[in-house]
């Protein structure tokens, strides 16, 4: 007979995940496991999502990478818009001289104008003023491409890693004998911790 998901410790899927052998998941060790084919691979299906295959590390770039595409977002959304309202301008002013009628200018544009020197620093008064935007924001995502590039798929990371990482994040003693769902509250502690505890900072 198989264990339950609560009966299992750290030790059982250790073995598990280092030996590709589910003995440490028997309760008795005369059970044979092919009577409980479909039952393991159930419980070993639950017992790899509960955990994850993402180390602290991991779980924090992730965050930074969220944070910075993010901010590469809004960064681009305000070029569009910037550049819809500076192609639309000309075209308006041309239509005053045509129709000789007062059209007025977008009211978008001193919104945009605003968000662009609140976002960036940079004033737009002038025309060399949009080149130095643009640049900014090519900047940018080159940057944000260095610091995240595509990534082949690689194979997953070591599950002792894992464990090991938790532990060290959350400054507690490295203990196999802890129960697995123990554990995976004390991962998502540190998962919380993260999150908490993470500056809101930009791509450089």
């Amino acid at each position: 007979m198989l264990k339950l998901l609560h009966e299992i410790t750290l030790k059982d899927i250790i073995l598990l995940d280092a030996t590709k052998n589910a003995s440490s998941l028997k309760r008795y060790w005369f059970t044979p496991l092919w009577l409980f084919h479909n039952r393991l691979e159930k419980l070993t299906k639950e017992i790899f999502d509960s955990i994850g295959g993402k180390t602290i590390d991991n779980l924090q770039d992730e965050f930074d990478k969220l944070n910075s595409f993010r901010r590469l977002q809004k960064l681009e959304a305000l070029c569009k818009a910037v550049k819809i309202e500076f192609e639309l301008r000309p075209r308006i002013n041309a239509w005053k001289i045509i129709l000789e009628k007062d059209y007025k200018d977008s009211e978008q544009l001193k919104n945009v104008i605003e968000a662009v020197k609140e976002h960036t620093g940079i004033e737009i008064k002038e025309p060399k003023d949009l080149k130095e935007f643009y640049d900014y924001v090519e900047h940018k995502i080159a940057k944000y491409r260095e610091m995240y590039p595509e990534e082949e798929k690689q194979e997953g990371v070591k599950l002792t890693k894992v464990i090991y990482s938790v532990f060290n994040y959350m400054s507690e003693p490295y203990n196999e004998s802890m129960r697995l769902i123990t554990f995976v509250e004390l991962k998502s502690m540190a998962e919380d911790r993260i999150k908490q505890n993470k500056p809101q900072e930009e791509v450089n």
